[in-house]
């Protein structure tokens, strides 16, 4: 499509349809693709959950699942190398040999792939060394020497040290393995790397790495030409010169990015856009996209994206529409392209502002939860001296009613045991969490349950705090009904109504009242309003089916729903965006923005997500090796951050625009470990500030008299200093970036 910058083309998508049978039916994963892929180029392919993209991916490496059937062809350097009749021609058992020994010649030589979830991607029970090393012994006949030369070059690449060869799986981060899968999808130098969702799951700090190392790899020319699989238009904003937009199988929209993002011409487009929330624009609404994809074994006849769009009319539904130039190598299927614009700028809308009450729902006063190492069996073991690993410590903080604290930072920084530890799911080590009720505080950490009013007040601060897990595929028992799951704290709670139709209370209050269980219809009342508030809309076609019938965003939906059942008042919401692609994300986001404002909620939002958490929060807490380092106003910490872990966090955010460039991120490695902590500054260790204070003595806190504080021995005006006559640590630090 786009041929003037790329002199020659290695991969070509020619007509390609895909699908799958079921014993539902025949599922429509693909619908006649074309991709041409050029030397040197970079390709981003961007869109939903469901939409297709990483069958794309299968379909190239002939990885698809025995119950595909394809139409169409896929060839690489010419010569055709996939499709119907190739598959037809080789379906004998000595036609597969012959098949497999062909592509056998193109995997990994001609075409890798970085795969999806890192962790899955290697045997736990190997070495990285050994499992690298695999690669070259089935696609050459190096010999050892000249293997092991070749695999330190392929680890300096990726920018790992050679000692991760002897290290097993489990043993390295998220970022680590995440390089380790790189260093493997280049062992043989191929032409073509394929990149499915690579940096999914990773914080911002590594995810600027591995989009760093792609860069860099790009413009050495160790990465010739390379396909990029996301549903985050940041990434794919960083990486890709050109654009295939995906929706239900089709391709909506092809162009250069810069021209995609700066000039959409698809409603599809444009709604993807305006889903992805920005730190540079937080006033922005991020609108969504209502409804979600189109059932795959029957999908609509004419446009497929026509029942969630803004512009669709009659002759939408009717017939399908073309991909058609729409501009200099610019392509969309639209019947509407002219009236784009106009609708684009209706998309943004001022937000709604909540009304935060100046009394705390809860606070916690040097907060702290360690885990003995000893109490586990590994530890018992092998250690003699006691260890812990300090997850938590010494936090205090507050919450108003009806305020939204985000949480943020890397992996390991000690967010989810913070927010399991304020539940008390974690029994704290020490210190306090004082739940405010009624004009009465309650310290929950030290209550002693024995006794009768000790276990009231617990039972009702169970009852008023929630939280919604991180996954909501394990989060919910997938043996029970939507119904079942949403009443189950109802049953649990014993929840009563005084005989008197007043309001609910719990058998523990109400023992001294006269008391009547919840009628059948009382609970079916609860569980649709809860479902009604999470936006599950109408409850009733939901009751009856499982969680494996539901979107990840419905699910996530449900698990608030879970969660609000009990009219809780403080919700503890744990990465609950992370499993979600962007539009479900903004649908989700927007929903704890209604249910806050309407019900005066307050909220705990952890994430490692800054953008989504800028959009959320009132005020944000950063997080770094179980203490807090920075906390204030939301817009004061992300645009004017005062803590030098807290200013790398949000140089490394990716925003969606090709002109990005994090510049100086101005951080060293990756986060420690919580067991041998510095004995000073938590951070010193990865700081371009730090200088031998810091890792000797703790820093104060300094307060910009209007709640703003963070933890540092340097003034801003001393931080501003010592980067002007320390240049050379920051580029330093840059360069391990670039």
């Amino acid at each position: 499509m786009i041929t003037e910058s790329y002199a020659k083309k290695v991969l070509s998508i020619d007509n390609l349809s895909v699908s799958f049978d079921t014993y539902k039916g025949k599922v429509h994963a693909l619908q006649n693709v074309n991709i041409d892929l050029y030397e040197g180029e970079i390709l981003g392919i961007l869109g939903e959950s469901g939409s297709g993209k990483s069958t794309i991916a299968m379909s190239i490496m002939s990885l698809l699942a025995d119950n595909a059937s394809i139409s169409g062809s896929i060839y690489y350097m010419g010569e055709e190398y996939i499709s119907e009749e190739t598959i037809k021609r080789y379906s004998s058992r000595k036609g597969k040999k012959i098949l497999d020994e062909k592509l056998r010649k193109i995997r990994w030589k001609g075409i890798s792939m970085v795969f999806q979830g890192a962790m899955n991607s290697f045997n736990p029970v190997y070495t990285i060394g050994k499992q690298i090393k695999e690669v070259y012994k089935i696609h050459t006949t190096l010999s050892d020497e000249d293997i092991n030369r070749k695999i330190l070059e392929t680890l300096k690449f990726a920018g790992l040290n050679p000692s991760v060869l002897e290290r097993y799986p489990h043993e390295l981060s998220g970022g680590m393995k995440q390089r380790a899968v790189i260093a493997m999808a280049l062992a043989l130098e191929p032409n073509v790397v394929i990149a499915d969702e690579p940096t999914t799951g990773l914080d911002v700090i590594t995810q600027a790495e591995i989009i760093s190392q792609l860069k860099m790899l790009k413009q050495q020319n160790i990465i010739k030409t390379m396909i990029i699989i996301s549903h985050d238009i940041g990434v794919i904003s960083q990486l890709a010169d050109n654009m295939v937009i995906l929706y239900s199988g089709k391709v909506m929209e092809y162009g250069r990015s810069r021209d995609i993002y700066t000039d959409s011409k698809n409603p599809y487009t444009v709604k993807l856009l305006s889903s992805y929330p920005s730190i540079r624009n937080a006033k922005r609404y991020v609108e969504g996209i209502p409804g979600s994809l189109p059932d795959p074994i029957d999908p609509p006849k004419g446009c497929r994206f026509a029942p969630r769009c803004y512009l669709a009319k009659g002759r939408c539904t009717e017939s399908e529409p073309e991909l058609i130039p729409v501009g200099n190598g610019h392509f969309s299927a639209c019947f509407f392209t002219d009236q784009i614009v106009k609708d684009k700028e209706a998309v943004n809308k001022d937000l709604r502002k909540a009304e935060i009450h100046g009394e705390n729902i809860i606070e916690t006063k040097e907060l702290t939860k360690y885990f003995d190492l000893k109490s586990s069996i590994a530890g018992s073991l092998f250690s003699k001296d006691s260890k812990f690993v300090r997850a938590v410590d010494h936090i205090n903080m507050n919450i108003k009613k009806g305020e939204i604290l985000g949480v943020v930072g890397e992996s390991g920084s000690g967010k989810t045991t913070f927010g399991r530890t304020l539940l008390k799911l974690y029994e704290p080590t020490s210190g306090s969490i004082i739940y405010h009720i009624d004009g009465k505080e309650i310290d929950v950490a030290k209550l002693d349950q024995s006794k009768k009013e000790a276990k009231e007040n617990y039972m009702e601060f169970r009852r008023n705090i929630q939280m919604i897990f991180q996954d909501p595929y394990d989060s919910l028992n997938p043996k029970m009904t939507i119904y079942d799951i949403v009443a189950e704290p109802i049953i649990a709670h014993r929840l009563t109504k005084p005989a008197d139709e007043g309001s609910i209370t719990s058998t523990e209050e109400g023992r001294s009242r006269r008391v009547r269980s919840l009628s059948p219809s009382e609970i079916t009342e609860l569980v649709s309003e809860a479902m009604e508030k999470a936006n599950i809309k109408p409850p009733e076609n939901y009751f009856y089916r499982y969680p494996h019938e539901l979107s990840g965003g419905e699910r996530q939906r449900v698990a608030t729903a879970r969660a609000l059942v009990l009219k809780s008042k403080f919700i503890v919401a744990d990465e609950p965006t992370s499993m979600l692609d962007v539009s479900s994300r903004a649908g989700f986001m927007n929903m704890l923005k209604s249910i806050r404002m309407d019900d005066n909620l307050s909220v705990l939002y952890i994430s490692h997500d800054i953008a989504s958490t800028y959009y959320l929060s009132d005020r944000i807490m950063v997080m770094y090796l179980g203490i807090a380092v920075e906390l204030g106003d939301a817009d004061d910490v992300i645009n004017k951050p005062l803590h030098p872990y807290t200013k790398a966090l949000i140089k490394a955010v990716p925003t969606p625009s090709v002109d990005w460039n994090p510049g100086e991120i101005g951080i060293i490695g990756e986060i420690g470990n919580a067991i041998d902590v510095p004995k000073g500054c938590r951070f010193t260790k990865r700081c371009p500030y730090a200088v031998e204070e810091c890792a000797i003595n703790p820093p104060p806190a300094r307060d910009d008299g209007y709640g703003h504080w963070y933890l540092c021995h340097f003034t801003q005006d001393q931080l501003n200093q010592f980067k002007e006559t320390h240049k050379d640590r920051f580029r330093s630090t840059d360069a391990e970036l670039q």
